[in-house]
């Protein structure tokens, strides 16, 4: 069994620059040789509170999808999402998906977001990423 690589990373941030965020995410992606690269809050937009809502199937996302396909990697990355709720997206080479909403809020984040319920995965993701749920308050 091969050890389980994990990188962290913090490209720089084009604000509110979705596509200019997601090339520059590929571009950390291939050059960290992991299997798992994690990404700031709201990394993908900018953190701006008044940036627009991003659509996990936005496809100004695709290079960091090919970059995830290409590598064998999964990007967890930050980026508004409907609700309003800021949130982590989970990129592989299929796409992107909500893996987790943020429940607690800072005061200044309260004002445009929602604070997600307690256990909040998504159904889609909730297998591979059952740590967020396990936690409690």
């Amino acid at each position: 069994m091969q050890p389980l690589a994990i990188a962290v990373a913090q490209p720089p941030s084009h604000p509110y620059d979705v596509a200019a965020n997601a090339r520059a995410h590929a571009e950390v992606v291939r050059a960290a040789c992991a299997r798992v690269v994690v990404f700031p809050e709201l990394s993908l937009t900018g953190y701006h509170l008044d940036v627009p809502i991003l659509d996990p199937a936005d496809p100004r996302l695709e290079p960091l999808v090919t970059a995830c396909a290409q590598t064998g990697s999964i990007a967890l990355a930050g980026a508004p999402v409907d609700g309003p709720h800021i949130a982590v997206l989970a990129v592989d080479g299929t796409g992107a998906s909500v893996a987790y909403r943020k429940m607690w809020l800072g005061e200044e984040e309260a004002h445009r977001f929602r604070p997600a319920p307690p256990r909040a995965c998504s159904p889609s993701t909730a297998g591979a990423w059952a740590w967020p749920c396990a936690r409690t308050p």
